[in-house]
């Protein structure tokens, strides 16, 4: 195993720390695959399986769909998942990145 920086180089993080990354990045807005994976630095693909299961579990949701574009949020029992598990200084922000009637990108 290589140490680099007191970390160990190519130990996998577990999947409830990739998991929780991502509910941590997505309470601050909306977010595409590609935001999240460059926040939390995970892999874009891993990003996409996890948030297969996030969805899943009915703690996210996917706000839009496109062929270029997907984008995620919180849903309420994500939202309550966070209050409930994470530190107590969590803020929660519902930062849209679109506008259904005038769609608006950023």
């Amino acid at each position: 195993m290589v140490i680099i920086n007191g970390e160990s180089a190519g130990a996998k993080r577990p999947f409830i720390e990739i998991r929780n990354s991502i509910l941590e990045c997505l309470a601050s807005g909306q977010k595409t695959i590609n935001q999240i994976s460059g926040e939390t630095q995970i892999n874009w693909k891993t990003v996409e399986r996890h948030l297969t299961y996030l969805v899943g579990k009915g703690w996210v949701r996917e706000a839009f769909s496109s062929a270029y574009v997907r984008i995620f949020e919180l849903t309420a029992f994500g939202k309550d998942h966070l209050r409930k598990n994470f530190r107590k200084g969590i803020t929660l922000v519902d930062k849209k990145i679109i506008r259904l009637h005038g769609v608006d990108f950023p």
